[in-house]
């Protein structure tokens, strides 16, 4: 009789482990996924004219790993006779391998837009290091910090009927992701100092509460709102230099630093 139980208790345990993911197996899948980083200019247009010319020095590098991480932080399993349940918590870090482009190409994209839009000097890329006069405005640009995590949870029920039957109820969740950036700027003209600054973000965005079926619909999800709170606090980084640059130049001559 004990036996019969045991048996009977692997058979309603095994439908859980078997759908348990290992981290290797989440980071493979993510890994063949790839989203893109946006920029939507909803800054007012500036309507004068562009009188000072801003060289943009070549951004060199992007600060994030190259690939994204999956560690799992957590796993559940509560087998019971009728009952089973197991849940597994994946914590995610975004790397530039799960991106359309390289992220220092699309922050560069991201000052160009902005600042030849909304600001009253015409901002150029200089990323071949061209000779400029020497009393041009020059402009470098580092990332200090870029990270970006995330998390999903695989949720298995199973509940297991007399008649031998088992129903399985699968709820798969991302969880909010979050987006730490930090950009320093410095804006020099010839061997003058005009501006030299660090910005930093720190977001947190809601969970969408969307359920999905499978574990590869999580990781698409969860990748593109990584994707969407990086492209959040890039834009709000790039606003606030391209004002305070902005600022700075439509400054009289006399009261400028």
């Amino acid at each position: 009789m004990a036996k019969s139980h045991k048996i009977f208790l692997i058979i309603c345990i095994l439908p859980l482990l078997s759908a348990c993911r290992s981290s290797r197996a989440m980071q493979k899948e993510i890994h063949a996924l790839k989203s893109g980083l946006y920029y939507e200019l909803t800054s007012p247009t500036y309507l004068g004219e562009a009188k000072q010319t801003v060289y943009l020095n070549f951004i060199d590098y992007s600060n994030m790993d190259y690939y994204t991480r999956v560690k799992r932080k957590r796993y559940t399993l509560v087998p019971l006779l009728l009952y089973n349940y197991s849940g597994e918590l994946f914590r995610i870090q975004l790397g530039e391998h799960s991106l359309t482009q390289l992220y220092r190409e699309f922050l560069t994209e991201a000052l160009l837009t902005e600042c030849n839009s909304s600001t009253c000097f015409h901002l150029i890329d200089n990323q071949k290091e061209k000779s400029v006069p020497d009393s041009a405005y020059r402009l470098e640009v580092k990332i200090r910090t870029n990270e970006t995590s995330a998390g999903v949870k695989l949720n298995n029920s199973s509940f297991f009927w007399f008649d031998g039957e088992t129903m399985e109820v699968i709820s798969n969740k991302t969880r909010p992701a979050r987006s730490r950036l930090a950009i320093s700027i410095r804006l020099t003209q010839g061997e003058d100092c005009l501006l030299d600054k660090t910005y930093s973000v720190d977001r947190q965005q809601t969970a969408n509460g969307q359920k999905y079926e499978d574990s590869y619909g999580a990781n698409a999800a969860c990748l593109d709102e990584m994707t969407e709170c990086l492209s959040m606090v890039t834009k709000e980084i790039v606003e606030e230099i391209s004002q305070e640059i902005h600022l700075v130049l439509s400054l009289p001559p006399q009261n400028k630093p």
